[in-house]
Formats: structure tokens, C-alpha cells, sequence
């Protein structure tokens, strides 16, 4: 049998590192060279296992200090608020005129409303700059907060507060009642949407100008609105008109009779939120009333109108039930409404002195 001569080993057995023993005439065992190759690759499958995977895997990610936000959580810093200006109007401060006042610039809040918001930057008072400035007011840190709403329908502002007399001492003097009305004035109307503004405390315009000696009252930009009459406050057109003919507008009352192209209306008045309460205690009954509303209905005068070929009517085929409102032809109206055993009170649109639309109100 032929034998390969063995060849010369370049490393000598002490410097040798490798898996299987080696030394002069010995050669590797190729089993056991197989065996260690197998558990190599083996370890180094659970190595990349342990890793995260193979390559081409997410990188893992390496914790940062404890409690600090993973990336995906970090959110963005915000930027600065938006502002809007406004202003407030405060007195003079030199006593010369009591009713003279300054306007001093406010920024508030963009997304406010800026009529409340006007309020609300008033009743905490002047600053110190603006009092360095001149700005004299019974309004201070002390009356802060105490807006209760500032309401706007149909160019009627109705601003009410919380009950703020004892942290304005003073303010129900002869001159102090005249510098209060001027600030809360001018700071109502410096928007142009504002054409009337009334004050009131706890819902009540009593409340409010009894406390400075006076009636009840609402405002215009020329001056006081005498609304000693509580009827004034009305829905609506109210239930005052000058004159026999009901000038154009949105008229509360009740139908007596309806026919072909007229109608006979009982003019009344509707009221509600604050008004409602003040003249449901000036008739003797509960107040606030319930349900908000409140109908005054002491005229027994008749009126008889013209109504509109074109006519439409949004009436309730259920006068209690709010569910059943459709629209239908007048004509259709006078046939149908004489079937119901109640009737309720209507809104006329007048144009011209003529009936162009009816709705029936509803009440719970």
C-alpha cells in the first residue's frame, strides 16, 4: 500500500491554537473536525438570534437615562399663543369729570371672545403701569372673575355679574355711579356690533342700577335707553309699537281669527333669560319662571293684517310635541288649525305692513 509522506507543519505544536490536538506525526481527525464546525455555526445562529436577528433587522435601540421619553413619545414645543388686541377703559383719575375715561390696549387670547374677554380684563382693574399712567377705577384684583356671562343677540348686550357691590366701595356714589356706567360703556362699545348693552347682577337689571340709585335701564351709544318698562326687554320687536300698524319686524301674540289673506292678531309680549324672571315677579308669579319664558299678555287690543299670497307657515301639527313642525301654505294653515283644540302663539314676520311668515311657538 502506498503512503503520502507527511508534510512539514510551518507552526509547531506550541504555538498551534486550533480545536483538535496536533503534534508531530499526527494528522487532524476530519469527524472531529466536522463536529466542531457544526457547533460554531450553531453558536453563532443563537448569537444572531440573541442580537435581534440577522442583518437587515430594525437596529435595537439603546435605552437612554431612566425616565427619559422614547422618540416616538417626544412631541413638539408648542410655539407662542396667538394673541388679539382689545381694550379697556378706565377713568381719568383727576376728578375733573366723572364720567371721562381712557382707553388702555389688552392682548388676549385669540380664540377668546373678545367681548367677554373685554369683561373680564375690566373687572380685575388697571395694572400698575396703566395706574402710573393715570388709570383710576373702582375695578380691582378684588372684583377679578366675577363676570357671570356677556351675551350678544341681535346687537343687545346683556353683560351680568356676580354679586360684586361690597368690592366696590364707593361705586354707588353720585360720581363714582357715573364713572362705572362710563367705563362699562365704552368698553362695551368700542365693538361695533354692540348698539344697546345692559347691566345686570345675578340676572337682575334691577339689582344692578337700584345699587347706583337708578332705574333699569339700557344703553345706547348716544346715552340711556329709558327701560324703566320692563315690556322694552321683550323678544322679538318687543310688544311696545308706536302706533296702531306693527311696523316691520318679528311680533309675538296670538291669532284670534285667520282667513283668506288676513288675519286678527292679540299683540303680547314674550320674554325669557333675565327679562322672563323680572316680569314674571312683576306679575305675581314664580320666578325665574320655569322653562326660561314668560308671557305678559295685558292688551285685549285687536289688530287685523294682510297676509301674503306666498305665505308660509311652520306650524305643529302637535302643539306639544316639537317633533311634529313642518312647513305649509297659509291657506292649508286656516284649514287645518281649526281641527286642534289648543292653539299657540305665533311669531308674524311683517314687511311693508303686510304677513310674510308664521311660526307657531312651542312651550314644553
Amino acid at each position: 500500500m502506498r503512503t503520502r509522506p507527511l508534510q512539514p507543519s510551518s507552526t509547531s505544536a506550541r504555538e498551534h491554537q486550533g480545536p483538535w490536538p496536533r503534534g508531530p506525526g499526527r494528522r487532524p481527525n476530519r469527524r472531529l473536525v466536522l463536529v466542531w464546525v457544526v457547533i460554531a455555526l450553531l453558536a453563532g445562529a443563537c448569537s444572531s438570534a440573541d442580537d435581534g436577528g440577522a442583518a437587515g433587522s430594525a437596529t435595537p435601540s439603546v435605552p437612554g437615562p431612566a425616565g427619559a421619553a422614547s422618540p416616538s413619545t417626544v412631541r413638539p414645543t408648542p410655539g407662542p399663543t396667538a394673541k388679539a388686541a382689545l381694550e379697556v377703559y378706565f377713568g381719568t383719575g383727576d376728578g375733573s369729570d366723572c364720567a371721562a375715561v381712557a382707553a388702555y390696549e389688552r392682548e388676549v387670547a385669540a380664540t377668546a371672545d373678545p367681548v367677554r374677554a373685554a369683561f373680564d380684563e375690566l373687572v380685575g382693574g388697571p395694572t400698575q403701569e396703566e395706574i402710573d399712567l393715570g388709570a383710576a377705577s373702582f375695578f380691582s384684583p378684588a372684583s377679578a372673575g366675577t363676570v357671570r356671562s356677556a351675551d350678544l343677540r341681535r346687537g343687545l348686550l346683556v353683560v351680568d355679574f356676580d354679586d360684586f357691590r361690597d368690592q366696590l366701595a364707593n361705586a354707588s356714589s353720585s360720581c363714582g355711579s357715573e364713572q362705572l356706567l362710563a367705563e362699562l360703556q365704552a368698553t362695551a362699545f368700542q365693538f361695533p356690533q354692540v348698539e344697546r348693552v345692559r347691566f345686570e347682577i345675578d340676572g337682575s337689571c334691577d339689582a344692578f342700577m337700584n345699587w347706583l340709585q337708578r332705574e333699569c335701564a339700557e344703553f345706547d351709544r348716544s346715552g340711556e335707553v329709558d327701560a324703566t318698562a320692563t315690556n322694552v326687554r321683550a323678544d322679538g320687536s318687543g310688544c311696545t309699537p308706536d302706533g296702531a300698524e306693527l311696523p316691520a319686524g318679528r311680533w309675538f301674540g296670538f291669532v284670534e281669527t285667520a282667513a283668506d289673506g288676513e288675519l286678527t292678531f292679540d299683540l303680547a309680549c314674550w320674554f325669557t333669560g333675565s327679562a322672563a324672571a323680572d316680569a314674571a315677579r312683576e306679575d305675581g308669579m314664580e320666578s325665574p319662571p320655569p322653562n326660561d319664558y314668560h308671557i305678559r299678555n295685558a292688551s285685549d287690543r285687536l289688530r287685523t293684517i294682510p297676509v301674503t299670497a306666498t305665505a308660509e307657515v311652520a306650524w305643529l301639527t302637535n302643539p306639544a310635541d316639537l317633533s311634529t313642525l313642518e312647513t305649509i301654505g297659509y291657506a292649508r294653515w286656516v284649514r287645518d288649525r281649526s281641527d286642534r283644540s289648543y292653539q299657540p302663539g305665533v311669531w308674524l314676520t311683517i314687511t311693508d305692513g303686510t304677513i310674510t311668515a308664521i311660526e307657531e311657538q312651542y312651550v314644553p
